[in-house]
């Protein structure tokens, strides 16, 4: 199975593969004014067309898979998540971004969105997967300890953001043992 393979979806949100159709649903989105406060710095320029550029050529490339999400009950459109440093021999990959729309119940989306990204992973029969999480984004920081993941580095001035401020990056990570057990964990919470 392909990670950027169509037709994945979860009890609760449909992941479509990003694509030249999704250009109008993420421009009319509040992703712009907001995703470049965490996002490394982009050659030639940071916008969202560039941005939308990067994403489709990594996932041409294979070292990416890149989802927009929506609501299965109503189809809105709900985020974008997405791998990156894909690495098929060795069964490890990244969780690179994870973005819901402000107005939204952001941490109900993050756990579904993660839910299915570790499910996905899984099942792509991944040995590792990891985040690297710009410490001053305390959404993620919180939420992503829900998951309980092990923490296993912290990376000094790592890269600079699309706004010009250089980050650190903390990594965590999970294997394949720890991603069943959050998978049963998520799936446990969400159906409730």
């Amino acid at each position: 199975m392909g990670l950027s393979a169509p037709g994945y979806e979860t009890s609760l949100l449909r992941f479509e593969p990003v694509s030249e159709k999704h250009r109008e649903v993420l421009k009319q989105s509040a992703i712009e004014k907001s995703v470049w406060k965490y996002m490394p710095a982009l050659s030639g320029g940071t916008n969202l067309k560039k941005y939308l550029m990067a994403l489709l050529q990594s996932q041409i490339a294979g070292t990416a898979a890149y989802y927009v999400l929506f609501q299965k009950t109503d189809d809105a459109f709900v985020g974008l998540s997405g791998f990156n440093e894909i690495n098929r021999i060795h069964r490890r990959l990244r969780n690179h971004i994870s973005w819901h729309p402000p107005e939204l119940d952001v941490t109900k989306l993050y756990r579904a969105t993660q839910h299915g990204m570790i499910k996905r992973a899984y099942d792509w029969r991944a040995k590792r997967m990891e985040w690297q999480i710009n410490p001053k984004n305390e959404f993620i920081m919180q939420n992503l300890q829900y998951l309980e993941p092990t923490r296993e580095a912290h990376f000094r001035n790592y890269e600079r953001t699309a706004d010009g401020v250089w980050i650190d990056k903390i990594v965590y990570s999970m294997t394949r043992t720890e991603m069943a057990a959050a998978i049963e964990r998520l799936e446990a919470e969400l159906v409730a």
